[in-house]
């Protein structure tokens, strides 16, 4: 990126005004300190003026690399740096689908909830853990945005798994309930009564039908190939078709708090 950078004859300071981020971050992916993400080298490539066939040589290096190293080790790769590079994503990302088999997506977590889920990963101390919920709770902001859509598609499972006190979880489920009021929000419910039309074997999100995060418990696999992406659409769509949606969605939360 910095031998792109020198040739098209821009400053580091420069690329980073007309990018949009911090020159120190610039500095830090330049050094190979950092790993940027795909939204932060397309915003780069742009910024520098790269023509799409460069662009897209950087996009398959950086898939080939996330795959070989994206793997957050112990030493909090699940926490506030994860965390960041989230918010990051989801700034550059105007509508968000995704599918939780297995917990509340973190979007939707009240702070508690969130502080059980980090609890239980068994790689955060007291205080990265505490940094980590905080740089959770500042991620949610953006529900509130505009400017960004979200889709949400939790299976009764997910929502029946005790991380927490019971009123731990109360509280969860009424969260849940107020923000499926939002107008940007659509927040599905995948029954457990429900005859599933596809099998799906993990959690995934979507993001602008560009690229699809799987995520496992030790790392995350970015996929951009169209028919990746397209096949995770499909699933997601079909799925949709036995969720309960709006007051559907509400009633069954309210049935699982009391």
């Amino acid at each position: 990126m910095r031998e792109l950078r020198e040739a098209a004859g821009i400053s580091g300071k420069r690329l980073a005004m007309t990018a949009g981020v911090t020159q120190p971050t610039i500095s830090k992916i330049e050094t190979g300190k950092m790993l940027p993400s795909v939204e932060m080298v397309t915003r780069l490539s742009e910024a520098i003026g790269l023509g799409s066939e460069t662009r897209e040589d950087l996009l398959e290096e950086l898939t080939r690399i996330s795959t070989d190293i994206a793997t957050w080790r112990r030493s909090g790769g699940r926490g506030e740096a994860k965390q960041t590079m989230l918010a990051e994503r989801e700034r550059a990302t105007a509508l968000r689908r995704s599918f939780h088999p297995a917990v509340v997506p973190g979007l939707l977590q009240t702070a508690e909830y969130a502080r059980q889920i980090f609890v239980r990963s068994m790689f955060l101390s007291e205080e990265e853990m505490s940094r980590a919920v905080a740089a959770r709770m500042e991620r949610q902001t953006l529900l509130y945005s505009s400017d960004h859509r979200f889709e949400f598609l939790i299976t009764e499972a997910a929502l029946r798994v005790r991380l927490g006190p019971a009123a731990v979880m109360r509280a969860q489920l009424d969260r849940l309930a107020n923000l499926s009021t939002l107008t940007n929000v659509r927040l599905g419910i995948v029954p457990w009564s429900a005859e599933l039309p596809r099998v799906a074997l993990h959690g995934f999100a979507i993001f602008d039908e560009q690229r699809v995060a799987v995520e496992t418990y030790t790392s995350e696999l970015t996929l951009t190939d169209s028919r990746d992406v397209e096949t995770y659409v499909r699933l997601f769509e079909d799925l949709s078709t036995v969720a309960l949606f709006d007051d559907s969605a509400r009633t069954i939360l309210g049935q699982l708090a009391e």
